[in-house]
């Protein structure tokens, strides 16, 4: 079986680790907590999940965002991780889960997720109030995946 028919079936496994989801089953943000815990890269994990959301009707969202991820030692992360599960239970009409409400899910002081200074205004004028809440600045169009 060739790379891509493995791709297609559920069954590649990268060389340089485990499989990122067993096929069939959905990344949820307590599974992406846990890989940024390990020491996974924040973004590629949150848009990991952005991924799999974005294919996932209303059920599998509540699923997805349901269960509360342990507090991985980086407030930025912990915080961006509420802040996208409050953005897409708001946007998807699902209910927001309690856990995302905790005082160390906010940020002391606010955080734009790109460095480049030409795109802190657009940060500011279209991050969702999910996130800007947080102290998150990262737009609107950056959690919608394809």
């Amino acid at each position: 079986m060739g790379l891509l028919e493995r791709i297609r079936s559920g069954r590649f496994v990268p060389d340089n680790g485990p499989a990122l989801a067993a096929p069939g089953r959905r990344l949820t943000l307590h599974d992406a907590g846990a890989r940024v815990d390990g020491g996974e890269e924040l973004l590629i994990v949150v848009r990991e999940f952005l991924d799999q959301a974005g294919r996932a009707d209303a059920h599998e969202l509540a699923t997805m965002i349901g269960e509360r991820p342990e507090l991985t030692g980086d407030a930025r992360a912990d915080a961006l991780i509420a802040g996208v599960a409050e953005h897409l239970a708001a946007v998807r009409e699902v209910r927001c889960p309690d856990w995302t409400s905790g005082p160390e899910r906010f940020l002391d002081r606010f955080w734009f997720v790109s460095n480049e200074p030409g795109f802190r205004a657009i940060a500011i004028a279209q991050t969702p109030v999910a996130l800007k809440r947080r102290g998150i600045l990262w737009p609107a169009r950056s959690l919608v995946r394809v």
